[in-house]
């Protein structure tokens, strides 16, 4: 028997374009409602010619302390 997979909508999508790589944020509704934040990193790999992309999924719950964290780093 053949299980059929519905994709996941996205409730909000935003795409940040850096000069070597795209960073995608992407919101969707988890199976117990509780929503989430999926950040994605896409690189496009010259040398096998295929994109290479890497996930982090923060819930909502995480999002402030994320947040918080971003602002006490210190690039100077």
């Amino acid at each position: 028997m053949e299980t059929k997979v519905t994709p996941k909508p996205k409730l909000d999508s935003k795409i940040l374009k850096c000069p070597n790589k795209t960073i995608f944020f992407d919101t969707y509704e988890a199976k117990n409602k509780s929503k989430y934040l999926r950040i994605t990193e896409s690189r496009y790999n010259k040398d096998t010619k295929q994109s290479v992309r890497y996930s982090i999924i923060l819930f909502k719950e995480d999002i402030e302390g994320f947040k918080k964290t971003l602002e006490e780093i210190k690039l100077d």
